[in-house]
């Protein structure tokens, strides 16, 4: 395989001429990356077919040839056979999200929210009292066998 330095002026004027070629394409820094394919209904319809017609032993190649994986085919003959193939696909925020909330359910979500992290500070500093009581009570067992050593002492 043949490397191809920094300082060659045809190092990445395969993927420069492929940037310029493509009017479409991303500019900037991403212009030589690949962009990501998209399919028509009919192209799908086509591709599974041919997938069908194509004999057991050969199917991988055929996928290889189109670069496509099995998951691709399954997917939109799952589409094909629920009638969902042409329509257009989902775009923007799912249901639920931030948009579609009324300002009293926002205002709900702000104050479970609030009231959760409430909840874990009490939980810390009910940890932290139970601990410093523990080395309170140690402690005042300590001065408690100090002050009967003393007085034994005294006498």
């Amino acid at each position: 395989m043949e490397y191809l330095d920094s300082s060659s002026s045809t190092g990445r004027a395969d993927v420069a001429a492929a940037a310029s070629a493509s009017a479409e394409g991303p500019v900037g820094p991403r212009a030589g990356r690949p962009v990501r394919r998209s399919f028509s209904a009919e192209e799908k319809r086509r591709l599974v077919a041919e997938y069908d017609a194509t004999p057991r032993g050969q199917k991988g190649a055929m996928l290889r040839r189109e670069r496509l994986y099995d998951s691709h085919i399954t997917e939109w003959r799952a589409a094909i056979g629920a009638g969902t193939l042409d329509a257009p696909p989902k775009r923007g925020r799912p249901k639920g999200s931030k948009m579609t909330r009324t300002p009293e359910q926002a205002r709900i979500v702000e104050l479970e929210r609030e009231n959760a992290k409430l909840r874990a500070e009490l939980e810390a500093t009910e940890q932290n009292l139970a601990a410093k009581d523990g080395a309170l009570e140690v402690l005042g067992k300590g001065v408690a066998f100090l002050e009967a050593l003393s007085s034994r002492n005294a006498r």
